[in-house]
């Protein structure tokens, strides 16, 4: 599941434009903001076309800088991981969104009861275009398989080879 972002908005520093500010809030899912037409949703959900070239470009890294080079994943957590395992840990978070946790839920339902717990449709999986950026709640349009199903390929690809 991605990791929620609590983090403090971008704010421009006071002074620019005739001293107002500016601020750039974290939005999870839909945007809040009519910019762009209203449709600038691209700076707060999960969007697997994004997710599958971040973890390609990992494993290319990765080949590089070896198993020795980590970094801190989550930031901030002191938990060290190479590149190969942090396009891991990415996989399967995006993975986490479509599968069933301990309680028996797909995050990718959200809270539409219908979908969570009917027989005739709890395991009818819709890839949508985009998810909810905290909690994977579906969102956008449905049935975008070709390139949500690309974190499928990716979490396959790359973690029945191992490193490298």
């Amino acid at each position: 599941m991605p990791c929620a972002h609590g983090s403090s908005p971008f704010s421009a520093p006071s002074g620019i434009e005739g001293g107002k500010e500016y601020r750039e809030n974290y939005v999870p899912a839909e945007s809040d903001s009519g910019m762009f037409g209203g449709n600038s949703n691209w700076r707060g959900p999960v969007w697997m076309p994004m997710n599958a070239l971040l973890i390609r470009a990992l494993l290319q890294f990765y080949l590089y800088y070896g198993g020795n080079f980590k970094i801190d994943c989550p930031t901030g957590s002191g938990t060290l991981m190479n590149l190969f395992e942090v396009a891991l840990e990415i996989s399967d978070r995006l993975t986490r969104i479509i599968l069933r946790d301990e309680s028996g839920r797909r995050p990718v339902f959200g809270g539409t009861e219908k979908f969570q717990t009917d027989p005739q449709w709890k395991d009818y999986i819709l890839f949508n275009e985009y998810f909810h950026g905290d909690n994977g709640a579906d969102l956008g349009a449905s049935r975008q398989t070709g390139w949500t199903g690309l974190v499928a390929k990716a979490h396959r690809g790359f973690r029945s080879r191992g490193p490298q």
